[in-house]
């Protein structure tokens, strides 16, 4: 059973599709049976991180409020773990923010509508289904919202 900040198997499977098997950040060929730490090992990267203690489940009755944490739009592939490759650059603020791997916790702006510029799409915005669209290069004023 997945956590409610978790990528469910489907999910995982159209991030995996979506980025076509490939490092969204530097376009490295990945292979789906590394999953995990470890030499070509991948990870999925939450955009918009869940934060330190994850997230709660809903108390019964009530509406999870950051359920989109572990929707599509909110997924990348990494090469690496959270520690090594493209994912620990990352985790690390190694990126600039303004390349939209990093949403931030604030709430002003969801996954989806952060531009992210992708190894293989170009400037994309990600959708919860597993796609993309072209977005256009975010202004530095943009990316600090």
């Amino acid at each position: 059973m997945t956590g409610p900040a978790e990528f469910k198997p489907a999910t995982v499977a159209l991030i995996w599709e979506r980025d076509g098997g490939r490092c969204a950040k530097c376009g490295a060929f990945l292979v789906w049976e590394r999953r995990g730490p470890g030499p070509g090992g991948w990870s999925l990267h939450h955009r918009e991180d869940r934060g330190a203690g994850g997230v709660k489940r809903a108390s019964r009755g009530r509406v999870q409020s950051r359920a989109y944490l572990a929707l599509a739009a909110n997924g990348v592939l990494l090469c690496g773990d959270g520690v090594a490759g493209c994912h620990g650059e990352i985790t690390r603020n190694e990126v600039p923010a303004r390349l939209g791997f990093r949403v931030a916790r604030i709430g002003i702006r969801r996954p989806v509508d952060v531009p992210l510029l992708h190894a293989l799409h170009g400037w994309v915005r990600l959708d919860n289904e597993g796609g993309y669209e072209p977005a256009d290069e975010p202004e530095e004023v943009e990316c600090a919202a």
